[in-house]
Formats: C-alpha cells, sequence, structure tokens
C-alpha cells in the first residue's frame, strides 16, 4: 500500500464522537499491482477480541471471530502438555515467520564449523510425552495456526507466549498423532533443500532450507483433523485451508 514499505505496517484511526466501539480488518496481503484498489477491498469488523489484554485481534469477518469463540472457550493451554525436565520429547520452532511457521519434532540439520548445534533464532519445548510433542508438532505447521499467529502477532515473529497460550482441545488424545507427524517431517525433509553459507564471523553454516509449501496436501490433512476435535464447521475449516493461500503458494517464505 506504501511504496518501499517491505514490513507490516498498522493503520489506526480515532473518532472522538463515536460510540466506545473496536472495529479491525483482517490481515490484508497485496502485490504491488494491487495497491490501486487495496482500501476498497477492506472490511471492518467490530469485536472485542484481544488475548493478554494488549493483542488485538485482526480480523475482518464473522468466520474468524466464531473460530476464535471455539478455541477460546477452552480450558487447557498447550503448555499444560509440557515440562521442565529435559525429554527426548521436543518441537523445535522457528521464531521468524512470513508465510509458513517451521516446526519439527527434534532438532533440525543445522552444522556450524562442521558440528551439530542447537539452530540460533528458534525455540525448543519439552513435552510430557511423544503424542503431546506430535500434536503440537502438527498445530506449530498447521495453517490454523498460522492464522492464529497471523491475527495476534506482528506477521513477523513467532511469540513463545502466544505458542504456549494456544487452547488445546480436551479429547486431543482420540487423533494417533505421532504418525501424521513423522509424514509432515518426511515431507519436509524429502523437500528440503541443502545450504552452505558464511558468516561473516569467518563460521561455515550449514542447514535445510524448507520449502513448506510442498508439503501443503499433508498440512490440510493436519487441518481437518484439528477441525474435528476443535469442532470448526466445514465453512471454517475451509477458510482455515485457504487463509492467505492465493500469496502462501506464491511466495516460499
Amino acid at each position: 500500500m506504501f511504496d518501499g514499505v517491505e514490513m507490516p505496517v498498522s493503520i489506526l484511526l480515532s473518532f472522538g464522537d463515536q460510540k466506545r466501539q473496536l472495529l479491525t480488518s483482517r490481515i490484508g496481503r497485496i502485490y504491488t499491482e494491487e495497491r490501486p484498489v487495496a482500501l476498497s477491498t477492506i472490511a471492518l469488523m467490530p469485536h472485542q477480541i484481544r488475548i493478554d489484554s494488549y493483542r488485538l485481534g485482526k480480523i475482518g469477518n464473522p468466520i474468524e471471530h466464531e473460530i476464535y469463540q471455539k478455541i477460546s472457550g477452552l480450558k487447557k493451554p498447550l503448555n499444560s502438555l509440557t515440562t521442565n525436565q529435559g525429554t527426548h520429547n521436543i518441537v523445535y520452532y522457528q521464531e521468524a515467520c512470513r508465510y509458513w511457521l517451521k516446526a519439527c519434532e527434534g532438532l533440525p540439520y543445522f552444522k556450524r564449523n562442521g558440528i551439530s548445534i542447537r539452530p540460533p533464532h528458534g525455540r525448543v519445548i519439552n513435552f510430557k510425552s511423544q503424542e503431546a510433542a506430535a500434536i503440537v508438532g502438527c498445530i506449530l505447521n498447521s495453517s490454523f495456526f498460522y492464522w492464529y499467529y497471523s491475527i495476534f502477532s506482528d506477521c513477523e515473529h513467532v511469540n513463545d507466549e502466544l505458542v504456549r497460550d494456544l487452547k488445546i482441545p480436551p479429547n486431543w488424545k482420540k487423533s494417533a498423532w505421532h504418525p501424521l507427524s513423522q509424514r509432515l517431517q518426511k515431507n519436509l525433509d524429502t523437500n528440503s533443500s541443502r545450504k552452505e553459507i558464511k558468516t561473516k564471523q569467518g563460521h561455515r553454516i550449514e542447514y535445510d532450507e524448507i520449502k513448506a509449501f510442498l508439503a501443503k496436501n499433508i498440512i490440510d490433512e493436519v487441518d481437518t483433523a484439528l477441525a474435528e476435535h476443535y469442532n470448526f464447521t466445514d465453512e471454517e475449516l475451509d477458510f482455515i485451508i485457504n487463509y492467505d493461500i492465493k500469496y502462501r503458494m506464491s511466495l516460499s517464505g
């Protein structure tokens, strides 16, 4: 919308003569050629959705409102599945995110000067069980969580508090998440590209560049399974699966 701007921006408008009311639009992503009509595509939605008192939900239609209401009505947060004890049941996720959040059970391939180390700029969470780690690995790679992250974040960084506070459905154990998580991980690994760079400090870094958009079919399976547990309607699931699809499938960030 603004020439030369390459980071997310917000437009805030305030009117002193109106009733106390909050209205927001959904996240508006545009290509350069779409700038002339960008404002005409914005729809405002009145709501009071916020978390942690300061994260305002950036939603723009009733479907998003209903999805959030179903999540917020649950009691247990994702953090209830975690442990402070070191375990083999870990999930790593990359803190930087544009169109695809990168997460995996265990640690991803990363070497510095030929030595395997934990990648920087990421988080590791320990879980009480393998199945707990599996469902969280699935959730973090899902389009569902991409939507949740988008409406409550700066659209560039995944906040650990946002991850841990996400509500988990009480019946999540009824599905076998580990096989689904392993299928997804195998697909991500198969379609990744091994990269090597040298830092300014002279270190040789090797890592796998993930192309999550190539795993969209399996990610859709994850979202379908999650929809069953969160009691999302077919319309809500369709919204989640296709959220930002135009930009996510054409841009691999």
